[in-house]
């Protein structure tokens, strides 16, 4: 099974810019996606006519949300994940297949304000109790997302700068310490061990073609 992860930025925008041609030339199995800021499962399925898809959408309109395209559907799928506030913004989807549950999360930011920041905090103790309740009832368990966290210096372009900021706190580093020390593993970093291997630019500056990206 392969799965893609995606930080739609707006799947609107995303479709209008060759997403759905982008994914079926992928070959891929699962398209999971956050930051798609859809209140319309109507329109998704229009995008993917072939394909069994689900989203998730926050309660204000045009904002976070999440959303799963699949050429295989789940058995079942859970919105949200008993956390009020998250839960009114569309960030967690829990689809469980044969031999496979997979958790597809978009994680506040918390760098708007710092009572955003301290929302991200107690996120991440929900999340947290989330994935341990499915480990207790799942062999094998999936997180995939935008968790806007940086665990550890090599993965953002400027780590001294960015040090104790939000996205860069040692409790957020903590949480995915966490997690590694419970047997979590961070695919990309299997694959891409090195320094300057990164999944996100910032669309100001330049970023991507100087290579100034986080993880």
């Amino acid at each position: 099974m392969r799965i893609i992860s995606l930080n739609a930025n707006g799947i609107r925008a995303a479709v209008n810019k060759g997403l759905a041609t982008w994914w079926e030339a992928s070959d891929s199995d699962i398209l999971c996606i956050q930051e798609s800021r859809l209140q319309d499962k109507d329109w998704l399925q229009a995008a993917f006519p072939a394909h069994w898809v689900e989203c998730f959408p926050a309660e204000k309109k045009g904002y976070a949300g999440t959303a799963v395209v699949a050429k295989i559907p789940p058995n079942q799928v859970k919105m949200g994940m008993g956390h009020p506030s998250s839960d009114a913004e569309g960030r967690v989807m829990t689809l469980t297949y044969p031999g496979l549950v997979l958790v597809n999360a978009y994680f506040p930011s918390g760098a708007s304000s710092p009572s955003r920041q301290l929302a991200k905090l107690d996120f991440l103790s929900a999340m947290t109790r989330h994935l341990q309740d499915l480990l207790k009832q799942h062999a094998r368990v999936m997180r995939v997302g935008d968790i806007n966290i940086c665990h550890k210096d090599i993965d953002i372009h400027h780590p001294q700068r960015m040090r104790g900021k939000p996205g860069c706190t040692n409790v957020e580093r903590e949480f995915l310490s966490a997690l590694h020390e419970a047997g979590w593993r961070d695919a990309f970093r299997l694959f891409e061990p090195g320094k300057g291997q990164y999944t996100w630019w910032s669309a100001m500056a330049r970023s991507k073609p100087k290579n100034l990206g986080w993880r």
